[in-house]
């Protein structure tokens, strides 16, 4: 599956949202990693929390080094402001993978968008 991705910033709501897609290396997962960094780094430079919502409808589970990348790449947003992830569409298979991979990060797996929002703008 050819890897795709999207990366939006809606700042009024520190939100980032992202789609991703297909099946990705440890060498293309760079692509996605500086679309979501571009997108991020006016929150960054405003030292503003970072909420995420991460559509992976079309995303298969990854090797174990792209794996490893994208847990490095969340640990990393960690320290720059992430405080919540909600994933949507997400396989049995890849929810299993990510909750592995994102474990010290709040982060919640829903089956729409609306739900995943309404998830992610709680409590704020």
């Amino acid at each position: 599956m050819k890897p795709t991705h999207t990366a939006e910033l809606h700042k009024e709501l520190c939100e980032v949202h992202t789609t991703i897609g297909g099946f990705w290396s440890v060498d293309t997962i760079q692509t996605y990693f500086d679309a979501v960094d571009a997108a991020s780094l006016p929150l960054v430079q405003d030292r503003s929390p970072i909420y995420a919502c991460v559509d992976f409808t079309d995303f298969i589970p990854q090797d174990r080094a792209t794996g490893d990348a994208i847990r490095d790449h969340l640990l990393k947003a960690q320290k720059f402001g992430l405080c919540r992830i909600a994933t949507i569409g997400a396989s049995a298979l890849t929810a299993m993978q990510y909750k592995r991979l994102s474990q010290g990060i709040v982060t919640q797996f829903f089956e729409n968008k609306p739900d995943a929002l309404a998830w992610l703008r709680a409590d704020r």
